[in-house]
């Protein structure tokens, strides 16, 4: 939940999941922390980390007290079509390349129609969108604002130009492709 409560910007709920499909809420792991120290761990983190909101602790203490069960995984090899899974190692919110791996090791092991696209980045940050993307989100200073939300963004600048620049071109060619059939 999202607002002002107790000086925090953001709770879990307890027993009840963040997403719902066709009406029906969708399994999920239970964060480690409850209300207010989920806040207070996200806050000390991104100021320890020097980033705009960091959470990653968060997730990996939340998967260490409740390893995943088979419920609460994605179930992509139902995905019928393509499937770019892409991230960057410097993503703060959560292990996004773990969890791309994970999926890839899910997408091995069983039988599917998924054509997978996957590409991942050592320097991209939470904000890995197609450059052109991001700047029609952010027409203004959009580079400057990834620098002021992630320390890795201030640090590796150019690198992470260069992986919003490539995954711009991974996605316009995959939806070329998509439109060709």
């Amino acid at each position: 939940m999202q607002g002002k409560k107790d000086g925090c910007k953001e709770w879990p709920i307890e027993g009840e999941s963040l997403f719902s499909y066709r009406g029906e809420a969708l399994p999920y792991m239970p964060f480690a922390y409850k209300h207010p120290d989920y806040w207070k761990l996200i806050k000390s983190e991104s100021k320890r980390t020097g980033d705009m909101i960091n959470s990653w602790k968060l997730f990996d203490d939340s998967e260490k007290a409740h390893p995943l069960k088979e419920e609460e995984m994605i179930k992509v090899e139902n995905i019928k079509g393509d499937l770019l899974l892409i991230g960057a190692s410097d993503d703060v919110l959560w292990d996004t390349v773990r969890y791309i791996r994970r999926m890839e090791e899910r997408l091995k092991n069983t039988n599917h129609e998924c054509n997978v696209i996957v590409a991942t980045y050592e320097h991209g940050t939470h904000f890995i969108f197609p450059e052109s993307m991001l700047k029609k989100m952010i027409p203004v200073f959009s580079g400057t604002f990834v620098k002021l939300a992630f320390k890795e963004a201030r640090k590796y600048p150019d690198e992470c130009k260069k992986t919003r620049i490539d995954i711009d071109k991974k996605v316009r060619k995959a939806i070329e492709k998509w439109k060709e059939r």
